[in-house]
């Protein structure tokens, strides 16, 4: 049976705060009454995510500058966060980097490298950072993607990562086991952000259909209940499973992307 999770003046640290998911996840958060550190790079933007709370009758987050693609930089913040909110008791790490290049053009270049400062070293950085305060209870949740399913070409590098994430997620569940800290996998599928790489790819023509985008607002909905039902994994929108159970659903689907995706080669 899972653990339902209070989330009422529950200290939470919310990275990838400024936009997308993270936004509307900071607004949903606070709407349950949790304290809230927010972090993202661009301080503008979390100052008007934390005015907006406050002007709605919440806590005002606290908010923290923090740039996840510089290694350190993950540590700093979770001894930032820790000492604004008097410890951390959930940890959402959905801080992401997008990058859309071939692998064999780019390989492990400085931008390929920093994807995975941000979107794998940094959430392995700050529960490490922030775990021993969560003794007796807490929630650490990574946000991965249904790309880790499907190899669709120029989005090796981001497809990777998530794929490095999601199993460290799980082997981290496994580790924490009977020591009361959930540890939640969130799987996004398609949403209607500004950080949609399937636009951004170099396509022959229209690009291919994909399933309706659900909205940042629906994402954080899916993501607040998981925590507090204690969940190990929530996959949202539920059609997003699919290639995730049959990994043959997502070959067959990156392929048939692949067919239309012109890979610039210089080699």
């Amino acid at each position: 049976m899972m653990a339902r999770i209070e989330l009422a003046d529950a200290p939470v640290l919310l990275t990838g705060a400024s936009s997308g998911i993270g936004r509307a996840l900071a607004f949903a958060l606070a709407g349950r009454g949790a304290r809230l550190a927010v972090a993202a790079r661009r301080r503008d933007a979390l100052e008007e995510v934390a005015g907006q709370i406050a002007a709605c009758g919440g806590t005002r987050p606290h908010v923290i500058e923090a740039d996840l693609a510089r290694p350190g930089a993950a540590a700093e913040l979770a001894g930032a966060a820790a000492r604004a909110l008097g410890g951390v008791r959930v940890l959402v790490s959905n801080a992401g980097a997008g990058l859309v290049a071939a692998q064999g053009e780019l390989g492990d270049g400085a931008d390929a490298r920093a994807l995975f400062e941000t979107n794998f070293w940094s959430p392995l950085a700050l529960a490490r950072a922030l775990l021993p305060g969560m003794r007796g209870g807490g929630v650490i949740v990574n946000v991965t993607s249904t790309l880790q399913a499907l190899p669709v070409p120029m989005l090796g590098h981001y497809g990777s990562a998530k794929v490095a994430l999601a199993h460290a997620t799980r082997t981290m569940r496994n580790e924490l086991r009977g020591t009361g800290v959930t540890v939640l996998e969130y799987v996004p599928g398609a949403t209607d952000t500004d950080a949609r790489d399937v636009g951004l790819l170099p396509w022959r023509g229209r690009p291919v259909r994909t399933l309706p985008p659900v909205s940042p607002e629906s994402a954080a909905r899916a993501v607040v209940r998981a925590i507090e039902r204690g969940e190990h994994r929530r996959v949202h929108p539920f059609p997003s499973l699919l290639p995730l159970e049959v990994p043959a659903v997502g070959r067959l689907a990156a392929r048939a992307a692949a067919r239309r995706i012109q890979v610039p080669r210089s080699f």
